[in-house]
């Protein structure tokens, strides 16, 4: 078992005059090694906040989240510092590349507070820009590309340090149908290819029904399609 999230609750207190909102309300997960798998829910049901809290992100304010042998919250802040560096992968509904920044140089900017040799990094960045088709595109900057190329250098940057968790939030919800199945087809070969866990939040029934579990959020809690 990679993760196992045991009665996770969160609540959102947004001012002193306003109403609380719980948005997970006992939540049980566990999600095995290389598996793929869908979170879905309407807008605000807690998809993002789930990919937060799994992510290290965000913690809950109840409950215990497990990754492989760590337990989350006994962890001190520079252990999930390294764990969230070094284990997890982040892809975002928008690529949030820097645009005064290369792509070459986009997805090796989570490498720079990785002391020692950087030749490692280099070759990997070359092999994964090569697996994306972006290769050809290294030196150039994000205005100079389409949404669907800046969306694959973000997954390129998101596997830099090798995780074993990829989380993805809407990934597909800013490109057109042909990039969004592109995009898609690439997350299946990353999970197939190189056994790295993949967990989806997503809207579209199309995009879930390519993993392997489809889950929805349903008052706070989770339950499986």
């Amino acid at each position: 078992m990679q993760i196992a999230a045991t009665q996770i609750y969160k609540t959102y207190h947004k001012s002193l005059d306003s109403a609380s909102r719980e948005v997970l309300t006992g939540l049980e997960m566990k999600v095995s090694s290389g598996e793929k798998l869908a979170i879905m829910g309407p807008s605000g049901s807690g998809k993002t906040t789930l990919l937060n809290l799994l992510g290290t992100l965000d913690t809950p304010d109840k409950g215990k989240i497990v990754f492989g042998n760590d337990d989350l919250g006994a962890l001190p802040e520079s252990a999930i510092l390294e764990l969230r560096n070094r284990k997890i992968g982040f892809v975002f509904q928008f690529h949030h590349l820097l645009p005064q920044c290369t792509l070459w140089e986009n997805v090796l900017l989570p490498t720079l507070p990785i002391k020692g040799d950087k030749k490692e990094f280099h070759n990997h960045a070359e092999e994964l820009l090569k697996y994306m088709e972006l290769w050809e595109y290294r030196n150039s900057k994000p205005a100079e590309l389409s949404g669907g190329e800046c969306q694959r250098t973000a997954v390129a940057r998101a596997l830099i340090n090798r995780p074993s968790l990829l989380l993805a939030d809407e990934p597909t919800g800013s490109l057109d149908e042909k990039n969004a199945n592109q995009l898609m087809d690439l997350l299946v070969n990353i999970n197939k290819e190189m056994g790295i866990t993949l967990i989806i939040a997503t809207h579209s029934m199309d995009v879930a029904e390519r993993m392997d579990k489809i889950f929805r959020i349903k008052n706070g809690k989770l339950e499986q399609v």
